[in-house]
């Protein structure tokens, strides 16, 4: 196998891949996204090649923060043969290549298991990593806001604050609210390495997606935070929600979230999913005041390597 970073030369080939090997939400995803633009723009992207030269695999190496003064290195690896014992000599060959310097400092090494795979955990313990849990599933049954689900959204609506449907007539009214969106957004996660910045361009993008509708909060004039929600046919993915600090504990996410639950129910009455981070208690206990239910959790393999020292595998 030969390890070879993704340029503007082999970009159609390794797009192809992931397209292929995406799961249903990354496809629904990449509709809204100039898939080889992104991935060029962030050069974190690498394929594995075959002897004839054929892309086998896509990989993501992404750099972080993990603990204070720790680096973390995050990976993934994505096989177009979704063996797990091939995606994990696949995993040893990107480890065995990427992983040959030694580290300055403390660095934390987290693995992701492939979309609907999952690494041997036994291989993957015999080469030094731990399985932690990562993240978890929410899921809300159909049906119209329950009593004691969004509890605070009525102090929002004393305070001011009022929930948006996007539509044209509003963007015909607010042209900017894109610009502001993206900014609110950019803001929201910047402290979180999983999620990329965005663009005005890819929100507009995003909403001009037949299956994709965009909520926001208002208090006044001004745009307080936002809510997508995807229609993915068997249910709704309502994957992030995001305020300005200064709006939190204000009420304003209940607010948007039940007018979520209002209009999926009235309109497409399909459960609506959502993922939190297992560290991110605020986000889960949210999302379970918004009627959610936990009905999955997801892990990553860490393993941990000293300053003065190398990764081996």
């Amino acid at each position: 196998m030969q390890f070879v970073a993704v340029t503007k030369d082999n970009i159609t080939p390794y797009v192809t891949l992931r397209r292929e090997i995406a799961g249903e939400e990354e496809q629904q995803q990449f509709q809204t996204t100039d898939l080889a633009a992104a991935i060029l723009d962030k050069g974190e992207e690498y394929a594995l090649l075959d002897d004839d030269g054929v892309m086998q695999a896509a990989v993501s190496i992404r750099n972080g923060n993990a603990l204070v003064n720790d680096r973390c290195i995050m990976i993934s690896v994505e096989a177009r043969d979704k063996t797990p014992k091939t995606e994990f000599r696949m995993l040893c060959k990107v480890l065995a290549t990427t992983a040959q310097d030694i580290v300055e400092s403390d660095t934390l090494y987290r693995v992701y298991d492939p979309i609907g795979s999952a690494f041997p955990k036994t291989d993957m313990m015999e080469i030094g990593f731990c399985e932690n849990v990562a993240s978890f599933r929410y899921e809300r049954k159909p049906g119209p806001p329950q009593p004691g689900e969004f509890p605070h959204a009525d102090r929002a609506t004393r305070r001011g604050y009022r929930s948006v449907l996007i539509d044209d007539d509003y963007v015909a009214s607010d042209p900017d609210v894109f610009e502001k969106l993206a900014d609110i957004y950019n803001r929201a996660f910047s402290g979180c390495d999983l999620v990329r910045p965005t663009t005005p361009e890819r929100m507009r993008k995003s909403y001009d997606t037949e299956a994709n509708k965009t909520i926001i909060a208002k208090l006044g004039d001004e745009v307080t935070g936002s809510i997508m929600l995807t229609n993915l046919g068997s249910y709704v993915l309502s994957p992030q929600y995001y305020s300005l600090r200064r709006h939190w504990g204000t009420g304003s996410v209940d607010l948007m979230c039940r007018h979520t639950a209002e209009f999926v129910a009235e309109h497409w009455n399909l459960p609506i999913v959502g993922y939190a981070e297992a560290t991110n208690a605020a986000s889960w206990k949210a999302l379970e005041r918004f009627g959610l239910s936990r009905v999955a959790e997801y892990c990553v393999w860490e393993r941990k390597v000293l300053a003065g020292e190398r990764l081996t595998v």
